[in-house]
């Protein structure tokens, strides 16, 4: 079964209000933490982990923030939340007890990437609701 964490869901959270930042503008982390209600030091931990993953840059200094690494249209939201949770889909233990159920487990989990190997830029198109709304 596929769980995501709090932490998976807010690492999502802060790409997508980066990726929303006109001309690729620095973010600071209090611009983020008041976009997406997450609480500063725990997106501290999120950023950190995400800069680790190479999904964002961070610059120091008065002007310094943060934003995506690459553009949206090249990050899927898988990668975002393997990085801050692990391998995703991982088949059961039981694999190699049947054929057949091993077709199954492989399909499943084939169905549920293809879900998250969405860019974090088609979230707009896909899903029509105003950035402000969230």
């Amino acid at each position: 079964m596929v769980s995501i964490s709090t932490k998976g869901v807010y690492a999502v959270a802060a790409m997508y209000t980066l990726s929303k930042s006109p001309h690729e503008k620095l973010m600071q982390i209090k611009e983020i933490a008041a976009l997406t209600q997450i609480s500063h030091g725990y997106l501290e931990q999120i950023l950190a982990t995400l800069k680790k993953a190479n999904l964002v840059v961070s610059i120091r200094g008065v002007n310094g923030g943060y934003k995506l690494a690459r553009s949206a249209q090249e990050i899927l939201l898988l990668e975002i939340i393997e990085a801050l949770e692990g391998k995703m889909f991982v088949p059961p233990e039981s694999l190699g007890a049947s054929v057949v159920l091993d077709a199954f487990w492989s399909d499943i989990q084939e169905k549920s990437r293809a879900l998250f190997e969405t860019k974090l830029s088609e979230l707009d198109s896909s899903y029509q609701v105003s950035f402000y709304e969230i």
